[in-house]
């Protein structure tokens, strides 16, 4: 009985849907939300209808930026670099109503003119680009455009190490360009002709530590008689030094409580070790970014072996300090201070900023996005150009990063700049007062490599001049 009830209650049903059916039109398309396409049978005939959501109504597009802004830059930066990427004309056809001003300084009038106008709250430029050792300054003196929520979408992606220099009380005020990955770059004929390993990944294997590139140098010396690499005594600004003391994520000062760490004794530890290359003659006394430097760079006959530094080497030597050495060259791993330490460190690097001065920051934003973050063609036209590691991580997953490079023996250096770039430690060495604080620390190194004082009395009176000069 139950099953007949049921019978009679489905045809009911079924009987009321075809006469609803019957007794109005059917429009061939229903709005609803989720558009689907079915089939149903309309006086026994199959018929196919569409079923559409409402559409949204369509955002409008957010105004374009117009006007003018002006970027200050050096040739070798902005010109040579960042103009060869083709980004300002390209930026001019995404950003037609945006007119670009370029006014060339030097390093030193950059330095000079960018606090002066910041001090004044005239005549700044609406971006700057800075390296990171001064950029920290700016930040700490106000006057600079705070980027946190524009640059949020991309924190993700920049190298950790970058934003240190351009952050105060959680709020960032810098874009990132390039950064300073530390490496070891070595003379293949000289180790071989010391007996030494001349393959990259032995090399690094063999000179780990600083001990081992102790040993090593001591080697090269008795084997070839060549200097290990140049470490200048009486003029000497601290350049290595610095980048050993990164590497352990030491530096001038605490960066967590701003405490000044210069006499510290793991500080003291690190220029005692430099000391050891000093105290058995297997240094030149050349100074960096002088002909003497360039020679034994360059040289074929008695070349330094070695050399520690950043990156940005890497096109220096090919273009104009070393291009009759092509295929003598190597890089590794720098070595780490202690077992099984960090291999890496950084030296100089660059941002660009944007003054509060500003008369046009939406316009300043969408050049800094449209080069730095949102297109990673032209950093990657900037590394390619001029060596200019790029600070976004996604980039190094581009095929510019497989290649090889004659000069340095068919190497493939680009992965070890990034992976060194992505391991580079927090440090206190740029800072606020970092000009103040390198000043008085190169004196000390001088007064110790000369044989005027001991490490620790050397580093204790810089200690004790820049804790009186912060007063």
């Amino acid at each position: 009985m139950k099953r007949q009830i049921v019978s009679w209650f489905t045809l009911g049903v079924i009987l009321v849907g075809l006469l609803a059916a019957c007794a109005r039109p059917t429009p061939e398309t229903v709005e609803v939300e989720v558009p689907v396409e079915v089939t149903r049978v309309v006086a026994g005939t199959p018929e196919t209808v569409v079923i559409t959501a409402t559409p949204e109504p369509a955002a409008p597009e957010p105004e374009k930026p117009s006007g003018k802004i002006t970027i200050w830059g050096w040739t070798a930066a902005i010109r040579d670099t960042l103009e060869a990427t083709d980004v300002f004309e390209d930026f001019k056809e995404a950003y037609p109503d945006v007119e670009v001003e370029i006014v060339y300084y030097s390093p030193d009038d950059v330095y000079t003119n960018l606090p002066l106008a910041i001090t004044a709250g005239e005549g700044a430029p609406d971006i700057c680009y800075v390296e990171n050792s001064h950029v920290a300054e700016y930040v700490h003196m106000g006057g600079l455009l705070n980027v946190t929520e524009h640059l949020q979408p991309y924190l993700d992606n920049i190298v950790e190490y970058k934003l240190y220099d351009c952050e105060k009380d959680g709020k960032y005020y810098c874009v990132p360009w390039d950064g300073g990955p530390v490496v070891m770059y070595y003379r293949r004929d000289v180790f071989e002709a010391a007996g030494l390993p001349t393959d990259p990944d032995e090399v690094s294997e063999t000179i780990a530590t600083w001990d081992d590139y102790y040993e090593a140098c001591r080697t090269i010396k008795e084997q070839t008689g060549s200097y290990c690499f140049a470490h200048n005594k009486a003029n000497n600004w601290g350049r290595l030094y610095e980048m050993v003391l990164w590497q352990q994520g030491l530096g001038y000062y605490d960066p967590q409580t701003g405490d000044v760490s210069v006499d510290s004794p793991e500080n003291v530890a690190t220029l005692e070790k430099l000391g050891l290359f000093w105290g058995e003659d297997l240094v030149s006394d050349s100074l960096e970014w002088t002909d003497p430097w360039y020679e034994e760079l360059g040289s074929l006959d008695q070349p330094i072996a070695t050399l520690i530094e950043a990156s940005w080497m890497d096109v220096f030597l090919k273009s104009w300090i070393a291009p009759g050495t092509a295929g003598k060259w190597g890089v590794a791993y720098m070595p780490t201070f202690e077992e099984d330490g960090v291999r890496a460190s950084n030296d100089g690097g660059s941002v660009f900023v944007i003054p509060e001065q500003t008369q046009n920051p939406e316009a300043a934003w969408a050049f800094l996005e449209f080069a730095m973050l949102k297109n990673e063609e032209y950093v990657l036209k900037g590394l390619a150009i001029s060596g200019f590691i790029p600070s976004l991580k996604s980039t190094y997953d581009d095929a510019l990063f497989l290649s090889t490079d004659s000069f340095f023996g068919g190497q493939n250096t680009y992965q070890i700049y990034a992976d060194v770039n992505g391991e580079i430690p927090r440090a206190g060495i740029y800072g606020p007062h970092y000009a103040m604080m390198n000043g008085a620390v190169s004196v000390a190194i001088q007064r110790y490599a000369t044989g005027e004082a001991t490490a620790e009395v050397a580093l204790q009176a810089a200690a004790d001049e820049i804790r009186a000069n912060l007063e």
